[in-house]
């Protein structure tokens, strides 16, 4: 095939190469038909790289300069809230932090369904536990948005190097409350619900959270 046409979509493949055959069109321009159709990230052809390829390193995340508070989920359970927010940090220049152990596998289907490819994941840092995540950001102060807390979201003065933290979906296992109300955490915050109503969805709330601080501060880097 000749640059041409792999950079072209017009272009017609070479039908007697079979790795190069367009059988399918997707999201993110052509895959190869040799490829599985569970591969979490693809190139801007379509053609899959490796996840931790495509993320940040917690060492390059601690040394970017941000326009919005980073982002935390301790040990989230439901790929798909956190295929959302992947999307969420992508498009609003947040990075978050998945802080292992994870409730599902990165390259679980459910995440692709969230359109992600591999620019979204490059807003993505993989932490083993969250004394790595405390260690790699030093300079960060750490906000705990909790049902336990009595001070709403909207009482804090949000900073680009705040790390917004919010723990597992509800479930079986209890909440962490010693990651959620410990040492490390400089404040504890709610968002306003009526009492008698369930909890609203994991990345609903960081989404409301996420466009708050990022008012605060102007909307900078936004269109």
């Amino acid at each position: 095939m000749t640059n041409e046409a792999k950079h072209n979509p017009q272009s017609t493949p070479n039908p007697a190469n079979p790795e190069t055959k367009v059988e399918k069109m997707f999201e993110y321009g052509y895959r190869k038909s040799n490829y599985g159709p569970d591969e979490l990230v693809t190139d801007a052809h379509g053609n899959p790289i490796s996840v931790v390829d495509a993320m940040l390193s917690a060492e390059k995340a601690a040394a970017t300069e941000t326009v919005t508070p980073h982002l935390c989920y301790y040990s989230p359970r439901i790929p798909g809230n956190t295929g959302s927010a992947i999307r969420l940090c992508a498009v609003t220049g947040t990075i978050l932090h998945l802080v292992e152990p994870l409730g599902f596998n990165l390259r679980d289907t459910k995440l692709r369904r969230a359109g992600l490819d591999y620019h979204d994941m490059a807003h993505v840092v993989l932490h083993p536990n969250f004394e790595d995540l405390v260690e790699s950001m030093t300079d960060s102060r750490i906000i705990a948005f909790t049902a336990h807390a009595t001070k709403l979201y909207t009482d804090i003065e949000y900073k680009p190097t705040d790390i917004l933290l919010f723990g597992p979906e509800p479930g079986n296992i209890p909440d962490p409350m010693d990651i959620m109300a410990g040492p490390h955490v400089a404040e504890q915050v709610r968002l306003p619900m009526r009492p008698s109503l369930r909890s609203l969805n994991l990345t609903n709330c960081a989404s409301i959270a996420i466009y708050e601080a990022w008012r605060q501060l102007g909307f900078k880097g936004g269109a």
